[in-house]
């Protein structure tokens, strides 16, 4: 509702400056009023030759855009799976699109009819979205070492492979193609009729209402082509759309169940997996002003060094000479100093979750939260961390609540435990 609210008063605010621009002007031949071409727009809707003229240009769409596609993804699908090919089509690629619209389809009225002038145009603008998409997708599908060892190791087929891990991967690709592209082959085809005049087109009847300064008239045209452009467009993202399962429903609402809390506890909040912890520590995060945070994920800058990641938190709350020393201080601790310089990209799971780690024990707060932050380390190396963590606490008291579902894990690094289930279940009856 709230977004429908929005949209309507968006759309109110500019058919109010239109009204007052076109009242300051005071003319219409240079920009008539809103209603006057709200009233000729709906003029438009009461004749036959509009209907005509919009199904030429709906079906010219529809041809440019198969063909674009069509093309598009057969060339996008080479590009990613030869390099040659890419390399061969780097050039084209690049002068179609630096090519300005208006000058490609110039250059086409001279060599093809007028009906074909648009579909021509809006194939060849189009042509570099799609298959700059289609080969990456591709091409991030064939370099994934990691799907494709899991393929050779369980012997799938190569109609395995395309089916059920190349295209895939290629949908998100391919979805983004369409939607990018569908667009643009509207105005291009507008574009293309109104400079090329085909005997049926939306475009030129826009050009004859230019040509005899109907400026009201040509502001209906361009209404109905931006009109029918967004319905289709809103048409097919739902077709595209991809359906959404949520897991919230079937998740307990984290007041069901939040435990009673004391300042400078360490708390173990213990349950089976997609219970729902993560979703209380987000909860809390958003409920507490001074807290610091390990997430499961770890959310590090992927670009950025070890050092970076711990430091950059700091210098918002330390000079830059504590910042530095707390963050070589914390890289020690959790063994990740080695790799001060390497960019987090190129750490092992284990490497990153240690340095999340340090980064969330380094930053000051009355709270602290640990999701699942030991499950990427060998037991040796976790009763080490679990033991700073436990000393650290001590010599800078603040609070800690530890999600986990192993319970000796939060036994042992936490002053309490409590089995959220158990809890729940309690509090509900």
């Amino acid at each position: 509702m709230r977004k429908i609210l929005l949209s309507v008063l968006s759309a109110a605010l500019i058919i109010c400056l239109w009204q007052i621009a076109s009242l300051a002007i005071n003319s219409p031949l240079i920009l008539p009023s809103f209603f006057k071409v709200l009233q000729d727009f709906f003029s438009l809707l009461g004749t036959k030759s509009f209907y005509a003229n919009l199904s030429a240009t709906f079906l010219r769409v529809i041809e440019s855009f198969c063909i674009s596609l069509f093309l598009g993804t057969a060339l996008g699908f080479l590009c990613g799976r030869f390099e040659w090919c890419k390399d061969l089509l780097s050039f084209p690629v690049a002068i179609l699109r630096a090519t300005p619209v208006v000058a490609l389809i110039l250059i086409l009225v001279f060599s093809l009819s007028s009906a074909s002038v648009p579909v021509a145009a809006a194939v060849l603008m189009t042509l570099p979205v799609i298959i700059t998409n289609i080969s990456e997708g591709v091409s991030q599908s064939l370099k994934n070492s990691k799907m494709n060892e899991m393929t050779r190791i369980f012997g799938f087929t190569k109609k395995q492979k395309i089916f059920y891990v190349l295209l895939p991967k290629l949908m998100p690709h391919l979805k983004s193609s369409v939607l990018s592209s569908f667009g643009m082959t509207w105005k291009v085809v507008a574009a293309g009729e109104i400079l090329s005049l085909p005997k049926r087109a939306l475009g030129s009847e826009l050009a004859k209402a230019q040509v005899h300064l109907e400026t009201s008239r040509v502001l209906a045209f361009t209404l109905a082509l931006i009109l029918v452009s967004y319905f289709f467009e809103l048409l097919l993202r739902f077709l595209c759309r991809e359906k959404k399962y949520s897991t919230k429903s079937m998740r307990p609402n984290p007041e069901d169940y939040m435990p009673e809390i004391s300042k400078n506890e360490s708390l173990a909040l213990i349950a089976p997996s997609g219970f729902g912890k993560t979703t209380l520590l987000e909860y809390l995060s958003k409920k507490t002003e001074s807290v610091s945070y390990a997430f499961q994920e770890n959310r590090l800058l992927e670009e950025m060094s070890v050092f970076q990641n711990i430091l950059l938190p700091l210098l918002n709350k330390f000079t830059e000479t504590e910042a530095r020393e707390k963050a070589e201080y914390y890289m020690e601790e959790m063994f990740i100093a080695e790799k001060k310089d390497v960019k987090v990209k190129y750490l092992s799971g284990g490497q990153k979750q240690r340095v999340a780690l340090a980064r969330a024990l380094a930053f000051p707060s009355g709270l602290l939260l640990l999701d699942e932050s030991f499950n990427a380390q060998d037991y040796e190396l976790k009763m080490r961390l679990m033991e700073f963590i436990k000393n650290d606490l001590q010599k800078n008291p603040r609070t800690l609540i530890f999600v986990t579902h192993d319970t000796r894990d939060g036994e042992y690094l936490c002053d309490k435990s409590i089995d959220l289930s158990i809890a729940r279940t309690s509090r509900l009856c």
